[in-house]
């Protein structure tokens, strides 16, 4: 049995429709031998705002790690902007996964070029940094926006009028895309790929809406046999070199106190006794 821990950048209450939905889609997507655990963020509720997501990475970075602790096979992050996706790949073995960079690679697999419609203004840039930090500048053809948050989105899950609102938003975003180039569009969100699936809706004037929480767990699912087949997946030479055992050990519950990260506490715990042993 393969055990994945997807993790969301909202929390539970602040995201009555989208939960339910996508803990279901989960169930219905992984393979048979493949368990997947749905987890939230402490807070999680005023991402757009670079400070706050960032704040938010504490409860991805720890969940990350305990994960590993937990015997979880992998670790897949389910929010488009890829938080904490470097430096959590930097402190544990198993392999960890982004939304963001899984469905643009996925992308240049079904055609020569991609858009991002987001539901927040306040993505756009980060979207930017993104697509040039994964070296997909010439792949990309349009970011385009809705102009929804992502919170506004959740409701329109269950209210027909804002549902209608939403999708032909939506749909017009996607054909603005498809007019600077794109062959296909990913909905640049979990939340808004939720939202389409349970519309039904999976293309635009015949250009494919990539499935990003389809690819995340096929991808991790993947990534999980590479390592059982290999006995690794990071590398560790350069950007994802992890912290010295000694480091570890020295300064690791400091860490662990000072920034109430409770599984690096117990990672510090465990190298210290492993050493003595």
């Amino acid at each position: 049995m393969t055990r994945i821990l997807y993790l969301s950048m909202s929390r539970e209450e602040y995201s009555p429709n989208y939960f339910p939905f996508l803990r279901s889609y989960l169930d219905q997507i992984r393979s048979p031998d493949t368990e997947v655990d749905l987890r939230g963020t402490r807070v999680g509720r005023i991402d757009s705002f670079r400070f706050f997501e960032t704040l938010d990475w504490i409860s991805i970075l720890d969940s990350v790690i305990e994960a590993e602790l937990d015997g979880y096979d992998a670790v897949a992050i389910g929010n488009i902007l890829d938080p904490a996706l470097r430096e959590a790949r930097s402190m544990v073995d198993i392999p960890v996964l982004g939304l963001g960079e899984t469905s643009m690679l996925t992308s240049c697999l079904m055609g020569s070029s991609f858009s991002l419609v987001g539901v927040n203004p306040y993505f756009g840039g980060r979207f930017e940094e993104n697509v040039a930090k994964y070296g997909l500048r010439e792949r990309l053809a349009s970011i385009e926006c809705m102009g929804l948050t992502p919170h506004e989105l959740d409701a329109c899950f269950s209210d027909p009028e804002q549902r209608g609102k939403a999708i032909a938003s939506f749909e017009e975003a996607a054909r603005a895309s498809l007019d600077k180039g794109a062959e296909v569009v990913i909905p640049a969100g979990g939340r808004l790929t939720a939202f389409l699936n349970a519309n039904g809706i999976r293309e635009v004037d015949g250009a494919p809406l990539l499935d990003g929480t389809v690819s995340l767990i096929t991808a991790t699912e993947s990534a999980v046999r590479i390592r059982q087949q290999s006995g690794t997946f990071v590398s560790r030479r350069r950007l994802y070199a992890r912290a010295p055992q000694a480091s570890i050990e020295a300064a690791g519950a400091e860490y662990a106190e000072r920034y109430q990260l409770p599984a690096l506490g117990r990672l510090a715990a465990r190298t210290d006794t492993e050493e003595k042993a």
